[in-house]
């Protein structure tokens, strides 16, 4: 499976590994969490370069882009806690630009589509659910809404619930 993201400055990754060190006593698997981001598309088997060659040439032109972390949220589906960004014209059209630029591929998550796509970095994914109401609780009196950066796209290859990076475009200054 590979995985189109949106990486953050070190500031900015560095609250959310914070954040998803707080919520690792309440996880029903021992699993490593993924590095902060946002997910942008998910294709169940694809050529990483391929990926790549389709999405540099506009890429390479996009500024970094300011995100406002405004709130948590919840996917009950999978016991997952996230960080909502504010969804800017910015995120929107990167988001657009990405899934017009991949079309032709196959095996596209319909949930990373552009009309069911819900930004989100996540804090923690696989919750017991005796542990969602406290640790919704703790995470609420400990989050303060905050700013940052995003900073580059990574395709990331995901086995066994670990990503290897297959390519990185860092987003222009």
């Amino acid at each position: 499976m590979q995985v189109i993201v949106l990486r953050f400055d070190y500031a900015t990754s560095t609250k959310i590994e914070t954040m998803q060190e707080q919520g690792n006593v309440a996880s029903l698997k021992d699993e490593t969490s993924l590095p902060p981001h946002i997910t942008l598309q998910v294709f169940l088997q694809t050529k990483p370069l391929d990926l790549k060659k389709a999405i540099e040439p506009w890429a390479e032109l996009i500024k970094q882009l300011p995100l406002s972390f405004s709130s948590l949220g919840f996917f009950k589906q999978r016991g997952t806690f996230y960080l909502a960004p504010v969804i800017t014209h910015e995120l929107s059209d990167l988001h657009r630009s990405l899934n017009l630029s991949t079309r032709e591929f196959t095996g596209q998550d319909a949930l990373h589509l552009p009309d069911n796509w819900v930004p989100h970095a996540t804090v923690m994914n696989n919750v017991a659910p005796p542990f969602w109401g406290p640790l919704f609780a703790r995470l609420a009196l400990e989050f303060e809404p905050f700013t940052g950066t995003a900073t580059a796209l990574e395709c990331w290859s995901i086995v066994n619930g670990r990503a290897q990076t297959e390519w990185s475009v860092f987003l222009s200054e």
